[in-house]
């Protein structure tokens, strides 16, 4: 009789990489939802009357920004299946402690999301400046 060796290790982490990426991919279209239904709320109100001449320009900033947005957040959910596949991958080879990786890959995900969080800020500033300059603009004319 051959006896049959699982690796429930290995098979597991493939489980868990296979969770992930979809996962990954469930909120990635949520996002594409989003994108979507922002774009039509947007042309819905360029196509209503129009009190203030320079709210499509304001529209159309908007959703740039939101776009850039969804942008941001597919390239960190991205990122995290990437990092949690590399962490996975490593824990197979190194047979590091749980402990250990587990505050490693706390880390590189508090890492990921501040970044994350420094480029929406960026793209909220530029939004932001770009929103007055029509304004400013209008009161010096």
């Amino acid at each position: 009789m051959t006896e049959t060796k699982n690796n429930p290790p290995t098979e597991f982490g493939s489980l868990f990489i296979k969770g992930v990426e979809r996962a990954a991919e469930l909120q990635k279209k949520s996002l594409d939802d989003a994108a979507r239904q922002n774009a039509e709320a947007i042309a819905a109100y360029k196509k209503g009357p129009q009190t203030v001449p320079s709210a499509p320009a304001v529209y159309d900033l908007a959703g740039q920004a939101f776009e850039g947005y969804i942008e941001t957040q597919k390239s960190v959910i991205d990122h995290i299946v990437k990092q949690t596949a590399s962490l996975v991958e490593s824990v197979k080879d190194s047979g590091n402690s749980a402990q250990k990786v587990a505050a490693d890959f706390t880390k590189t995900i508090q890492q990921s999301i501040e970044r994350a969080v420094e480029v929406q800020k960026k793209a909220l500033d530029l939004v932001a400046q770009e929103a007055k300059a029509p304004t400013a603009s209008k009161r010096t004319a």
